[in-house]
């Protein structure tokens, strides 16, 4: 079977997402592997990233705009919708997270499940989505995990001699506003550690959006960066020395968690499916159950304080990482299209 078939990837804007980074990501990789890949959003293309493709700007996704296609991934739960809506080829779920989980969005909760419920494959970024997808919806589902651009996300070449003891460096990723991302209760427990461990302790702060006055009610980061371009986040993982996420159990896989330790950042994180999905055993990390800021605080300082134990999570976390290549999601994606559109099965495929 020719792989010079026609994938369109419908995003309801390239904004500064992991999700929509996940997406351009396949869409490249998928061009590179030989497919016609043609990607449409309602914006002009992302600012943040050096997408290889055109982006198509269209006002919106329906029979005239959208191309004919051997098959349409739908990014979003909107777009899925359209392209189902417009007849124009087989239509993909991309599930990166369950949005009916989401805090922000209760009020669309039956439309996401309207379309969450249409009988279509769905690809998904990690086990624990094939699982609640299939139990909750039946659903047709491909794993087709995540990729790391090895060329951003790699270890320091050298590391600064610390001496045994505290080290300084705190990273916190993800958009405050979001209530999965839990970042007000990691940033209390950074605030409880801080306390304890003196200035040397310092925080930086990552975010899609700028800083704000709720946050800093909370903890003033030493560093606050918005609104990144890609290329540059492997340098702020590289200047950290813990990374820390208690997202909640609606994350739908924790990227930036995975791009800390491919950078040899040992990591502290919560207790839920997407993280503890990484990798088996659970060693890769130091997993809490978020439930008050003095249990993460405490963590905090063990991880600090223990070297021989943070050395175990940065050989882990690398270990865990490496997994994650472009070569192995092209193979599932490979396959889940060829059994998609035509019905071959492949090893793996499902």
């Amino acid at each position: 079977m020719s792989r010079n078939l026609r994938i369109t990837y419908l995003f309801e804007s390239t904004d500064l997402w992991g999700g929509t980074k996940v997406g351009l990501e396949q869409a490249e990789a998928l061009s590179d592997a030989g497919y016609n890949v043609t990607v449409l959003s309602k914006d002009a293309g992302p600012s943040w990233y050096d997408l290889r493709l055109p982006v198509i700007k269209v006002p919106g996704f329906d029979a005239a705009t959208i191309p004919e296609s051997d098959m349409i991934v739908g990014t979003y739960w909107p777009t899925v919708k359209a392209a189902v809506e417009s007849a124009r080829g087989k239509v993909v779920h991309l599930c990166q997270g369950y949005e009916g989980d989401y805090k922000e969005l209760r009020s669309l909760k039956a439309e996401i499940d309207e379309v969450y419920s249409y009988d279509i494959p769905k690809l998904t970024i990690s086990p624990h989505l094939d699982d609640f997808l299939r139990r909750r919806f039946r659903a047709e589902t491909y794993y087709v995990g995540q990729m790391l651009n090895r060329n951003v996300f790699y270890p320091a070449k050298s590391s600064v001699n610390k001496k045994d003891g505290l080290l300084l460096n705190i990273l916190v990723v993800g958009p405050f506003e979001v209530d999965f991302k839990n970042v007000a209760f990691t940033l209390r427990g950074v605030s409880l550690a801080k306390e304890r461990l003196g200035p040397t302790l310092k925080l930086i702060r990552v975010s899609q959006f700028p800083f704000t006055n709720e946050e800093k009610a909370i903890i003033e980061p030493d560093v606050y960066h918005f609104h990144l371009p890609h290329l540059s986040m492997g340098e702020i993982y590289r200047e950290a020395d813990l990374f820390v996420s208690m997202s909640k159990e609606a994350e739908g896989f924790g990227l930036p968690a995975l791009e800390a330790m491919a950078c040899g950042v040992p990591a502290i994180l919560s207790e839920i499916s997407s993280y503890t999905s990484f990798d088996e055993p659970h060693d890769y990390a130091l997993f809490l159950k978020p439930s008050d800021p003095e249990t993460l605080a405490g963590a905090i300082e063990e991880v600090l304080r223990n070297r021989p134990l943070r050395e175990r999570f940065i050989q882990r976390g690398l270990d865990v990482a490496g997994k994650y290549t472009k070569e192995m999601v092209v193979k599932r994606l490979d396959a889940a299209i060829r059994k998609i559109t035509c019905g071959r099965t492949e090893p793996g495929a499902h």
